[in-house]
């Protein structure tokens, strides 16, 4: 049989309201005997009944989770996941609240999370990084004395807790391996990698993504497949000549000239559209990120495979996450969550189908 509260008072010779203020932090318990209640709850293996704390705590906690509005199809799948786990802590008295900051605009930024700790806001998931000032918001949660974690981009010089996210690099050398055992069967070819120049458009020093998975790339490419001549283009922002038109560009330029194209950006539509436009059903075509359009390339072979991190999984843990840092009181440095990459191909792209399925079925 479990162990009760109950139990606990009676075989300790205390109080059950001492056992209840031990556990829930209410009210005072001297540290000596705290320590002799939970210690001896562990021995017997006891585990607080949730139902219980939320009676006794009654009070609704706030999560805050802040994204950005490009690319939307990234934001969307983390909006599904962040739904799916505030519809399972909604019942513990739970409320998540979830907004998307315009691109570069600290103010707003500053202003949503402003209005958020006046009504009462316990903890956050923050999107920061280079296009917002995060010291700027990372200072005013502090000050508020909110806990807080970074998504997506991780800056390790602040005080969050953890950072749940990917590693983007990671993502790059995953691509290179594939690419380049590939292309060993051949013993040689041309790979085009597609950049963009994020340098022009930033409001910090923050981690740039692309930059981390070229990188990546660059480094297992060059190092175990010297005989695969890798050639990085990148993509002007502030071209007066469209991001589409650019890519579409390089891909005419390159049309039956390269044997792999690998696409690092969050522009996929553009990429997609010149894949139905030029001829690179003989090349290998890899790019990251999903979207619908992407999934349709993909079944049609015009795509090789998609880079894919789950952004469904981290908008749900984020949310947990930060439900389990507010029950345990966590306030150091924890452990950070890694989001692993996977290749979806058209014939695994079931995976990728049941998983959409599944977060729907969450979130109803």
């Amino acid at each position: 049989m479990h162990i009760t509260q109950k139990d606990i008072a009676r075989n300790l010779g205390i109080s059950l309201i001492t056992v209840s203020r031990a556990f829930n932090n209410s009210g005072y318990v001297s540290p000596e005997l705290k320590k002799r209640i939970l210690d001896y709850a562990k021995r017997q293996s006891y585990v607080p009944h949730r139902a219980s704390q939320i009676l006794v705590r009654n009070k609704t906690r706030r999560i805050a989770v802040f994204t950005s509005t490009f690319p939307s199809f990234v934001w969307d799948d983390i909006e599904k996941g962040v739904l799916s786990a505030a519809g399972y802590i909604r019942l513990l008295n739970y409320e998540v609240r979830f907004f998307r900051i315009p691109d570069f605009d600290t103010e707003c930024y500053l202003k949503t999370l402003r209005s958020e700790i006046r009504n009462g806001l316990d903890a956050a998931a923050f999107l920061c990084g280079r296009m917002y000032r995060t010291e700027e918001i990372v200072a005013l949660a502090e000050k508020a004395g909110i806990p807080y974690i970074f998504y997506n981009v991780d800056d390790p010089e602040t005080n969050r807790i953890c950072y749940i996210g990917t590693d983007y690099s990671s993502g790059g050398r995953l691509v290179a391996n594939f690419i380049g055992k590939s292309l060993s069967l051949k013993g040689a070819g041309k790979v085009l990698v597609i950049g963009v120049n994020e340098d022009v458009d930033r409001m910090t020093d923050g981690p740039d993504i692309n930059a981390k998975r070229i990188r990546g790339f660059l480094e297992v490419l060059n190092s175990q497949y010297p005989f695969a001549a890798s050639r990085v283009e990148y993509i002007d922002v502030k071209s007066a000549t469209g991001i589409g038109s650019q890519i579409k560009g390089l891909l005419k330029d390159n049309e039956g000239r390269v044997d792999a194209v690998y696409f690092v950006p969050a522009y996929i539509d553009g990429f997609l559209d010149g894949l139905e436009t030029y001829d690179y059903r003989r090349a290998i075509t890899l790019l990251h990120d999903v979207n619908d359009q992407a999934l349709g390339c993909l079944e049609k072979g015009r795509l090789t495979a998609m880079v894919f991190q789950d952004p469904v999984l981290q908008g749900y843990t984020a949310v947990r996450t930060l439900e389990n840092i507010l029950e345990s009181k966590i306030r150091e440095r924890q452990r950070d969550i890694e989001i692993v990459h996977t290749l979806i191909f058209r014939e695994n792209i079931n995976y990728l189908k049941n998983h959409y399925l599944l977060s729907r079925f969450q979130e109803e």
